[in-house]
């Protein structure tokens, strides 16, 4: 246990869930932000312009193809700001989270790890809030990281072909991310988000955890969980979600809710 009192705080059950907390009304308020920028945007759009543009002659060329698409048409996998706050929403309060941090916390539990925090509820119950506050703030690093770099941060099922093939479609759905254009990249706000949370940890965990090789495993053991999560999602999905060849034809106004599952738990 560490000895400076603000240390000893975050140690606490309650330094353990603050995090938890604080972000709560933030994750709250996504949708109410999201529905006035939506009635903001209808309301400007349905006012009539002061100055009423020159109405331009058509050409015989687009007389004869009237449905031909426009060159202004948003790409196929972009994701709006809207849709990245819904998705952040989903992702901190998933069923995937109320699964795999239990799970995680019971296999913590059976370890003993960490030893300083003991078995029964109380331990219990510490390496529970732990991983639930690991998980807010891998989702909150990953909001960010992927709204930087334009990554898609939705897991888009296969949801055919070989059980093979889905296996892998859903690891590479873990370790790689699609950008607006289509184009697989690393999954860098996936691994910014695990590694930084794992670090984040070293507020509340004991000293003995706080080493560079612990903090490395914890992240690892997040990542590794977003496998086997995208796994169950791909195969015993909890939640309806676009398969991948459906979405990237799909325009923006199509957005998957499922979440990749960083932090889920303690050992």
């Amino acid at each position: 246990m560490k000895s400076n009192f603000p240390f000893r705080y975050v140690a606490s059950w309650k330094g353990v869930l603050f995090p938890t907390l604080l972000a709560l009304p933030f994750v709250s308020a996504c949708p109410i932000l999201a529905q006035q920028r939506s009635q903001s945007t209808d309301f400007n759009s349905s006012q009539p312009s002061a100055v009423q543009p020159r109405q331009q002659p058509q050409s015989a060329g687009q007389n004869a193809l009237p449905n031909a698409p426009s060159a202004s048409r948003p790409l196929p996998n972009s994701v709006s700001f809207d849709e990245r706050l819904r998705h952040y929403r989903h992702a901190i309060i998933s069923p995937y989270s109320y699964i795999g941090t239990p799970i995680g916390s019971a296999i913590g539990q059976w370890e003993n790890e960490p030893p300083e925090w003991g078995q029964g509820a109380k331990g219990y119950f510490h390496r529970i809030g732990s991983g639930m506050a690991r998980h807010v703030v891998s989702e909150t690093i990953r909001f960010g990281v992927a709204a930087a770099d334009g990554e898609d941060p939705r897991y888009h099922p296969a949801r055919s072909g070989s059980v093979w093939s889905r296996g892998l479609h859903a690891a590479t759905e873990t370790f790689t991310a699609r950008t607006a254009d289509g184009t697989r990249i690393p999954a860098f706000s996936r691994f910014a988000g695990v590694y930084g949370a794992a670090t984040f940890s070293n507020l509340w965990y004991p000293d003995s955890r706080t080493t560079a090789g612990y903090v490395l495993r914890r992240g690892s053991t997040a990542l590794a969980s977003s496998v086997l999560l995208h796994l169950v999602e791909e195969f015993f999905p909890l939640t309806q979600s676009k398969p991948l060849h459906e979405s990237s034809s799909q325009p923006t106004g199509v957005a998957d809710t499922t979440t990749g599952g960083e932090d889920r738990g303690d050992h």
